[in-house]
């Protein structure tokens, strides 16, 4: 089977960490700590084999371009395929109208 390397872009990486630290006020530090590993669990199973399995983005539109998208749990993952490699470019979550209306 062929495999894809999965990157994260610098967006991507601030919405994990926002949605980390979201979730540890609301879920408590460890729910949040089993949240993370879950999800670059998820991350890593689903993108690195089989990410053109995952629809393409309504956003793919208006970008011109291929973004798809993976659903993991009340998540949305962002991403394009280039070649061999998955580059991650959001995660949007439950949190995010959260962090709009509290900063």
């Amino acid at each position: 089977m062929k495999r894809y390397k999965v990157i994260l872009h610098a967006d991507a990486e601030t919405d994990i960490s926002s949605a980390f630290e979201w979730g540890q006020r609301v879920w408590g530090e460890e729910n949040a700590r089993t949240w993370l590993r879950q999800l670059y669990r998820n991350l890593r199973e689903r993108l690195a084999s089989t990410p053109l399995r995952c629809p393409v983005a309504p956003e793919s539109v208006e970008l011109g371009i291929s973004v798809r998208q993976l659903i993991d749990g009340r998540y949305r993952i962002l991403f394009i395929v280039e070649k061999r490699t998955v580059t991650i470019l959001h995660v949007k979550g439950a949190y995010d109208g959260y962090l709009r209306k509290h900063k």
